[in-house]
């Protein structure tokens, strides 16, 4: 019933997602004051709020053209830009990971583009300098550079060449650092990573919140099952693209439960995407839109409690 109307939108369905935001982001403010939901360290609450608004539903929009315009998913649809903010229901002032999520998109860009390429060398370097300047922002998000030999592994590039290029394209950013520190005599801060060890101690869940990652879980389960019965019948291309974001999103966790990264925000888009193509293409069509019911609701549900 839902589902039907995100699938080749009409231009109203666009106002209607860009009202969902506001409202979806703005939700916990009937239940919490600004200051508790949208509180940052320099930033104002109002301001942050704004942020809250602006970026992840610029993400999830630029996510959704992406997925499509690569023909990952090759029907016209919104759901990924839904599925997207519903995902993102626990995060309300995490700046730096807004930051270096956007900012990854243009890394699957890049990715995606490089598929056929003999010499992909553009897009690799473009991949490399993203990640090496993402990482002054989290020193270990260098390591996310492993991506580029996950995805050139896939797309059968996988060379000394490209190895090369993505090696200077990771060291540049550094070298001109490296040189600004000598010129204005400033420190010079090598990365420090964080020591991996497997997390032990996970955070008391609240109700809401329980019921939350049980939906989402729910969701996953199905759409993963839907990708893999399905993925054969795909083109060439989308089946190599949804590998290298099944791989991504593999590397993502595995980083996660070791501690290396610290934010599961990273992890939604990748899974963003597996989740969309289960809703987009799903032959289950009641049992699809009973599970968006669900997970619209699960998260509406967590948003006004999740001061709790």
């Amino acid at each position: 019933m839902f589902l039907k109307y995100l699938i080749n939108p009409k231009p109203i369905i666009i106002l209607f997602f860009v009202a969902f935001c506001i409202i979806f982001t703005c939700f916990p403010l009937f239940y919490y004051s600004i200051h508790q939901i949208f509180c940052h360290d320099f930033i104002p609450p109002f301001v942050m709020l704004m942020i809250a608004i602006v970026i992840p539903s610029f993400h999830a929009l630029g996510l959704n053209n992406l997925i499509y315009e690569k023909n990952i998913i090759r029907k016209d649809n919104l759901v990924l830009c839904f599925v997207y903010m519903l995902l993102s229901t626990p995060y309300t002032n995490i700046i730096n990971e807004w930051i270096i999520s956007f900012s990854m998109l243009f890394v699957l860009n890049y990715i995606f583009s490089s598929y056929q390429k003999k010499f992909p060398f553009s897009q690799i370097f473009n991949i490399s300098i993203i990640i090496s300047v993402l990482s002054f922002i989290s020193p270990n998000i260098l390591l996310l550079s492993f991506f580029i030999i996950i995805s050139s592994i896939t797309y059968n590039q996988f060379n000394w060449r490209n190895l090369s290029v993505s090696f200077i394209g990771v060291c540049l950013p550094y070298f001109f650092y490296f040189f600004y520190t000598i010129l204005f005599e400033k420190p010079f801060y090598f990365p420090e990573f964080n020591d991996p060890h497997l997390i032990k101690d996970l955070a008391i869940f609240s109700f809401p919140k329980l019921i939350w990652c049980c939906v989402i879980l729910l969701v996953s389960c199905c759409s993963f099952i839907e990708l893999f019965k399905w993925l054969y019948k795909k083109s060439i291309r989308s089946r190599k693209s949804f590998l290298v974001i099944f791989l991504y999103l593999i590397l993502i966790f595995v980083f996660l439960v070791f501690n290396i990264l610290q934010s599961w925000y990273l992890l939604m888009t990748p899974l963003c995407i597996i989740i969309g193509n289960y809703f987009t293409y799903t032959k289950h069509k009641k049992t699809a839109n009973f599970l968006f019911i669900l997970l619209v609701l699960s998260s509406f549900y967590y948003k006004c409690n999740i001061g709790l």
